[in-house]
């Protein structure tokens, strides 16, 4: 083994410590082995605690590879099947985090939370603020490397939190902005300010860019490799529901077709929780099935709540786990009343942990239903 190759991750924040696996101390304690090649993780408890003395937790990758060593093989040939894919500046993410007092979905967000739990959800996920539209939203996809990869750019009504969708469907991509802007020479937007002679995105790349979309959200499983994953189709949703269901760590697909292979390769060895809109459970499902047979080490299940109690006028409106959360009278939990709750990340915040409904695969009675 090319004992270069492997290294411990250098210390970035927070972010890139994580709970030990020897003592599950509440504090993030372990550091995790890279591959230096490819800038993926092993396997999540090779690495070691930084409490030596209390803790001792060091497990290396050659004693990872010794017990796995048709592991061995696949970290051999990785190098020749990394698929390349350009990036956005993480600065020009950074330079978003702002106007939020013009930022149509982030004023819902005020209505449904108040101002501490919304800031605390801002930064969480990272939301930013775009002029291509006014009161527009940038949904950043940062993947676990904390790489940028792209911004989805949408339209929401202040008052209800529905997508804009006349006269037309306000939607747009960062990197698609970038290379029209290049193109045009104009600068009509934040998106459209960045440096485009910053690495992967130099104008000779702008006209050839090279996407590979991640969930929306990704950058949060590291914060917790040992968390619950949750998903679901639309990042409005993702964000509205980890407010509610705090334990999970709620990411987006972007859409039905969003719960691809690709992106879900980055969920080996964590349980998932699938959440589709009331008419996605039947194409969810098939997909659900088929992850489990190609990640092996992850498992997924879809949870039932939104279809057992879903009307047929549900049904024809399409609605998500989010419309019953924020809904009063739809709501199984009175949230802001329970006596189970706890502090979010933003202060003030408060938060049901216990009642998590359980998830589970469904029955072909319950496929047949998610037709309707």
């Amino acid at each position: 083994m090319n004992h270069t190759r492997y290294t411990l991750e250098p210390y970035k924040g927070p972010a890139s410590r994580y709970r030990c696996p020897g003592c599950l101390h509440r504090q993030k304690t372990f550091t995790r082995y890279m591959d230096t090649e490819t800038n993926e993780y092993l396997a999540d408890d090779v690495g070691r605690c930084n409490r030596q003395e209390k803790c001792g937790y060091h497990v290396t990758p050659r004693q990872y590879f010794a017990a796995h060593p048709d592991k061995r093989k696949a970290f051999k040939g990785t190098n020749d099947q990394v698929i390349r894919f350009n990036t956005v500046p993480f600065s020009l993410m950074q330079s978003t985090l702002k106007g939020y007092q013009n930022n149509h979905f982030t004023q819902f967000l005020v209505k449904l939370f108040g101002e501490a739990v919304t800031a605390g959800l801002i930064e969480r996920y990272r939301i930013g603020t775009s002029k291509h539209w006014p009161g527009a939203t940038i949904f950043w996809q940062t993947d676990a490397q904390d790489r940028v990869r792209t911004g989805k750019i949408m339209l929401y009504d202040k008052n209800t939190g529905k997508r804009v969708k006349q006269p037309y469907n306000h939607i747009a991509w960062v990197h698609g902005l970038l290379h029209k802007s290049e193109s045009q020479e104009s600068r009509k937007s934040p998106e459209a300010a960045a440096n485009t002679n910053a690495p992967n995105v130099s104008p000779k790349h702008l006209s050839n860019f090279l996407l590979r979309q991640c969930f929306f959200g990704e950058h949060l499983l590291a914060l917790d490799p040992f968390s619950t994953v949750a998903i679901t189709e639309s990042e409005k949703t993702a964000i509205i529901a980890s407010y509610y269901y705090p334990k999970f760590t709620w990411l987006a697909a972007g859409s039905l077709e969003g719960l691809s292979l690709g992106k879900c390769r980055v969920l080996k060895n964590r349980h998932v929780v699938l959440f589709p809109d009331i008419n996605g459970y039947a194409k969810w499902h098939i997909k659900a099935l088929e992850l489990i047979r190609d990640i092996g080490s992850a498992t997924f299940r879809i949870d039932k709540q939104l279809l057992r109690s879903a009307t047929a006028e549900d049904r024809k409106n399409g609605i998500d786990i989010a419309d019953l959360l924020i809904d009063p009278k739809r709501n199984e939990w009175d949230w802001t009343e329970d006596k189970n709750v706890r502090p979010c990340s933003a202060p003030g915040s408060r938060c049901r942990t216990d009642a998590i409904p359980e998830p589970g695969m469904m029955t072909l009675s319950e496929v047949a239903e998610g037709w309707v």
